[in-house]
């Protein structure tokens, strides 16, 4: 199972739109079930984002979606099976806050978030018992 970016026109709004969603602190994950056409593909789709009006500097809003993208990596792809096994295949991470300074803001700051927000749905989805 791999990780692939979100793609598609319109495939960000609509995980937005459909999804389930938890939050870490600046940090909120929607998670959507894959479509039929696609639950033949074995892959997880994810977004980040960060809103304009939230960060208007784009050194800032950058900065913020590497670090995102990169604790993805890590964390989402690891944990790819289990999204699977409950039907999600589409995930959206948005950062909801300003960092005071881009260059303050680290990994593991980040990485931290990701994490939670990960566990967090995790346990809503077994103590649910949604699968699809």
């Amino acid at each position: 199972m791999d990780c692939r970016p979100l793609k598609g026109f319109g495939a960000f709004e609509e995980t937005l739109r459909s999804g389930r969603r938890v939050t870490s602190g600046p940090l909120s994950l929607t998670a959507a079930p894959t479509a039929e056409a696609q639950a033949a593909h074995e892959h997880i789709q994810y977004g980040v984002g960060i809103p304009k009006r939230v960060a208007p500097l784009a050194v800032a809003r950058n900065r913020v979606k590497r670090l995102l993208r990169e604790s993805v990596r890590r964390h989402v792809c690891r944990r790819a099976d289990e999204l699977s096994a409950h039907g999600y295949g589409r995930l959206v991470f948005l950062w909801r806050q300003a960092p005071a300074a881009p260059m303050l803001l680290r990994l593991r700051d980040v990485e931290s978030h990701v994490e939670r927000a990960l566990e967090k749905l995790m346990k809503s989805l077994d103590a649910t018992g949604h699968s699809t």
